[in-house]
Formats: structure tokens, sequence, C-alpha cells
């Protein structure tokens, strides 16, 4: 045997000295990797995304440019629109269905509200009956600080309809875009008139 290969202590610590000079290497190229990737992925982030159409005639592929999109007068009116038609429009009356029709587009405390306002109005006048409900000639008026919205409710009692003019006054808040709501305005109070003309 030749002294060199012997388990002396130089060599040992030879061995030890490479063996780090490896994991210092194989740490600093893992590093570099990473921090490579972590700016791929801002890269990617920040990039305008692609919006892809499917269809039965094949994919269509459309650029889109991010950019936060303000909140227009038309907006609150479509807006308004859905949040009366999630309120007032059902085929049977449902607390639970109501709440989770109206939750969306209104604030937590209020929904309760409503619900409540709801059950003592058609819960209890009506119970046993037959109703269902539905809303016409929806006619929406933005303000600086509130929604109008006038129309014809129609209250069906055991299928013979009820014709009740109504006026509703809406106060919005901006929130957090949700995916059922994504502008992010809430209605934080209602106001109902019965025989409005």
């Amino acid at each position: 045997m030749r002294k060199s290969e012997k388990n002396t202590i130089p060599n040992i610590w030879t061995a030890r000295e490479n063996l780090l000079h490896l994991y210092q290497v194989l740490a600093a190229g893992l590093g570099v990797l990473a921090v490579s990737m972590l700016i791929v992925t801002l890269v990617m982030c920040f990039r305008d995304p692609i919006v892809v159409m499917r269809s039965v005639s094949g994919q269509e592929f459309y650029p889109s440019e991010r950019a936060r999109a303000g909140v227009e007068k038309s907006d609150v009116e479509a807006f308004s629109k859905r949040f009366l038609e999630a309120l007032y429009v059902w085929q049977v009356f449902d607390a639970q269905a109501l709440a989770k029709e109206v939750g969306p587009y209104a604030e937590e405390a209020l929904v309760s509200k409503i619900v409540d306002t709801q059950v003592q109005k058609y819960g209890r006048d009506f119970k046993g009956k037959k109703i269902s409900q539905a809303i016409t000639f929806v006619r929406v008026a933005v303000k600086e600080d509130r929604v109008t919205c006038s129309f014809d409710r129609v209250l069906k009692i055991e299928g013979i309809p009820l014709v009740i003019p109504m006026e509703v006054t809406l106060s919005m808040i901006q929130g957090g875009a949700t995916r059922l709501n994504p502008m992010g305005v809430y209605v934080s109070g209602i106001l109902e008139r019965e025989g409005a003309d």
C-alpha cells in the first residue's frame, strides 16, 4: 500500500474539504436557478394575458391589456338590474335561495335584513299559498349619491297576477371584486316604496 492512500488526517481533511466545496457549488447553482426562475415568473406575471375563446369552429386568440377598469354609469345600471332580478324574481319563495341569489351583490349585514323582511312579507302573509314573482318595465336612474329604480312587480298568488308599481332606491359602495361580482360594487342600503308611479 502506498502512503497517500492511507486514512491519515490530511487525507480525511482533504476529502472533507472537497465534499464541502462540491456542496457549496451545488448550493450556489441552485440559488442561481431559483433566482432566475423567480425573475422569469415575475416577468410572466406582468405580461399582458392572451384570451383564448373556444368554439365549435376552433380556438381564437385575442391579445389583451392589463388595465384597471373603472365603473361607468352603464355598468351601475346593469348591476342594479341584476340585483333587482336576484331580489324580486323567483318561482317559489325560499329564504335560503334568496340569500344565495342576493349575497354576491349586497353587503352581508344587508343580506340578512333583506331575507328577514322578505320572510315577514311572504312567509307569514302568504303561508301555504303558491306564490311567484317577476319584474317588468325596469327603469334605472343613476345619480351621484344613489340609484333609483322603478319597475312593475308582478306577484302571482295561486296563479292570479297582482301588478304593483315599485320604486327602489339603492345605496352602493365599492368593495373587493369576486368571480360573481367582478366590478366589486355592493348594495349597502335599500329603500322600497310600493305603489310609486
